[in-house]
C-alpha cells in the first residue's frame, strides 16, 4: 500500500480522499482547486487568481504581496515549469 501523501503539481494541496484530487479520480496529479470538473488542469492565470485570493484571505497579505509570494511559488511547481 502506497502511504505517501500526494501532493497537488499544481499548487501543492495534499491530496488525500477522492474529492480533493481534480475529477475526483485518484491518481491525478491535480487537485479539485486547480481543475475543471472533469479533472483537466485550468488555464495558469486562473490557478494564479485563485491563490493570490486564497493568500490574501488566509494569509491576510496585500493583493501585491500575495502576487509576489504566488508567482514565486507557482515557480516552483512541476506544472507550471
Amino acid at each position: 500500500m502506497d502511504d505517501e501523501i500526494k501532493k497537488c503539481e499544481s499548487c501543492g494541496m495534499p491530496m488525500i480522499k477522492a474529492s480533493e484530487f481534480g475529477g475526483r479520480r485518484v491518481g491525478n496529479r491535480y487537485c479539485a482547486h486547480c481543475t475543471y470538473p472533469s479533472g483537466e488542469l485550468m488555464a495558469r492565470h486562473l490557478v494564479f487568481d485563485n491563490m493570490v485570493k486564497y493568500y490574501m484571505k488566509m494569509k491576510r497579505l496585500d493583493r501585491a504581496e500575495s502576487e509576489k509570494y504566488v508567482n514565486e511559488y507557482m515557480a516552483r511547481m512541476p506544472a507550471w515549469q
